[in-house]
């Protein structure tokens, strides 16, 4: 997972000589406000920018056993910044109202709060009676042979008004209430069938039905109490996403 990451240094010296607190607070400035571009412009990002930072950190990774990074991980994260196309799936992600929920029996969740109209002008001022979305995609962890092997096993679609967000305890609660009803069938591992994406526009849908059906894999190369630095792959033979977490709870 490393191979791009530490293959484009650069040839950056300076950053050996950084503090790991002044490479972290370079990579969250060198992204701040861009989590909406385009796929190409944080693809050009990472490659001219992020990634001597990316490999940098990776190579003072406090967290590398894999098995410490279940325990560590547990909590709530804010994904800052990512190049995983599923991101933009649904129109109006909210960033700061993105969250990746993790259990300590094996499931976590990716929950967003989408909203149109989010550019200003008369949509804007409608927003409030606009319909907006939330979004959840529940995946399985486990550990084996020291990799992190994930599983997406659901997507739950809740049609909302689009300003009515979602904070860190609704998330919670929606996850909790969601695993209530259908963890036993989770964690046995029915045949659950095709997600119900009839609530989303058909290209939405067309795109996670595509996700929901892949079989990612996942690299935390950087892990402290407050950030992750991720790499993941759809499937194995794709280039790999690059994802900056912060840690919410």
């Amino acid at each position: 997972m490393l191979d791009r990451v530490t293959s484009i240094d650069h040839g950056d010296d300076d950053l050996a000589w950084m503090s790991t607190a002044e490479l972290k607070a370079r990579l969250l400035a060198a992204v701040e406000g861009r989590h909406d571009a385009k796929q190409g412009d944080k693809l050009k990002l990472f490659d001219q920018e992020l990634a001597p930072l990316f490999a940098a950190l990776a190579r003072r990774n406090p967290t590398p056993r894999v098995e410490d990074q279940v325990v560590a991980v547990q909590g709530v994260w804010t994904p800052v910044w990512s190049t995983i196309p599923f991101h933009d799936a649904i129109p109006g992600r909210v960033f700061d109202q993105s969250y990746q929920i993790f259990r300590n029996d094996g499931f976590y969740a990716n929950i967003a709060h989408h909203a149109p109209g989010r550019n200003g002008g008369l949509m804007e001022r409608l927003r409030s009676v606009l319909a907006g979305c939330n979004l959840m995609i529940i995946q399985h962890y486990e550990i084996a042979d020291g990799r992190w092997l994930i599983e997406n096993i659901g997507i739950e679609v809740a049609v909302v008004r689009a300003d009515r967000g979602l904070d860190i305890p609704a998330a919670e609660a929606w996850f909790a209430d969601v695993m209530a009803r259908k963890g036993r069938r989770y964690q046995e591992a029915a045949d659950l069938g095709a997600p119900d994406l009839s609530q989303l526009d058909a290209a939405a849908a067309k795109k996670l039905g595509k996700t929901f059906k892949a079989k990612p894999v996942m690299e935390n190369i950087y892990m402290d109490a407050d950030l992750r630095l991720i790499t993941s792959r759809r499937e194995a033979n794709q280039r790999p996403s690059y994802t900056i977490g912060v840690r919410r709870m």
